[in-house]
């Protein structure tokens, strides 16, 4: 369901005000629950557009069609939970002890990053780095924070002088998939697993492109539908919420470990 909202602002954060899909996305944005309980004409009458412009728009904010993307407002409006499933830490627990639940969290923090050493393979992680070294076309897919440390791997690379690709807006990513071909790298970033369930046509352009494709993952038993060339397994399936701390530590490392092999000057370079 996070999705939805993390897809309507990085449309809202991107696009131009005067654009007539901007229109759709803010006023879903301030009516969540509302169109829920919509008809796709009543939508469009809301935002002064047709029909067809709002199942244009699901399609833009990668949905297949309105009762697709419609499900999502339902589903959200019917819940009391909304929040629970972003940490594990008691809400009651929160409310009357924040300092208690400060420790509590940070201890699963901890213990998942303690054990993070167990799970990284460096042989799969250097193969996956001399891959992206070597390939003129490398593109990072991942949604919300999984996108976020795409981004911030991606700035690394960067300033290494290495060019890759992690397009922020679905529709962009959409079609930087069904671009790639055999000479592609592909790199998924998904601590849970859930971009291969809500984002199928996008992971169907990769799975049909021959491109190698990397996952990095929390939870390498999922069934991605395909078989990956490389799978990057940062943690134990169990800690899944406190998994992104794990992804963006092992995307410093990676980073950090790209600079060192593929720099080897380095130090000769590093300004304390």
């Amino acid at each position: 369901m996070k999705n939805l909202f993390y897809r309507l602002l990085i449309y809202l954060d991107s696009a131009n005000e005067t654009d007539t899909n901007y229109n759709i996305a803010w006023y879903m944005a301030h009516h969540i629950s509302e169109v829920a309980h919509m008809g796709i004409s009543k939508l469009a009458s809301e935002c002064f557009v047709s029909p067809a412009t709002i199942s244009r728009f699901c399609r833009t904010l990668g949905y297949e069609n309105y009762a697709h993307l419609k499900q999502e407002c339902a589903w959200f409006s019917s819940t009391s939970r909304k929040f629970n499933n972003l940490i594990n830490v008691p809400l009651d627990m929160m409310k009357d002890h924040p300092e208690e639940s400060t420790a509590y969290y940070s201890q699963q923090i901890c213990t998942s990053l303690n054990q993070l050493s167990s799970y990284l393979d460096w042989n799969v992680i250097d193969e996956v780095l001399k891959l992206i070294h070597d390939s003129d076309n490398v593109a990072f897919f991942g949604t919300q924070f999984s996108h976020s440390v795409a981004l911030h791997f991606q700035t690394d690379l960067l300033m290494l002088e290495k060019f890759t690709m992690a397009y922020m807006e679905q529709t962009s990513q959409l079609q930087c998939a069904k671009e790639l071909d055999e000479n592609s790298v592909a790199i998924i970033l998904t601590v849970s697993g859930h971009i291969f369930n809500g984002s199928q046509k996008m992971i169907s352009y990769i799975k049909k492109s021959n491109a190698k494709v990397v996952v990095i993952t929390n939870d390498k038993s999922f069934d991605f539908g395909f078989e990956p060339n490389y799978i990057i397994e940062i943690g134990d399936s169990k800690y899944k919420k406190t998994g992104k701390h794990n992804l963006l530590t092992t995307m410093e490392l990676m980073s950090l470990r790209y600079y060192s092999i593929y720099y080897p000057d380095v130090k000769d370079n590093i300004i304390e």
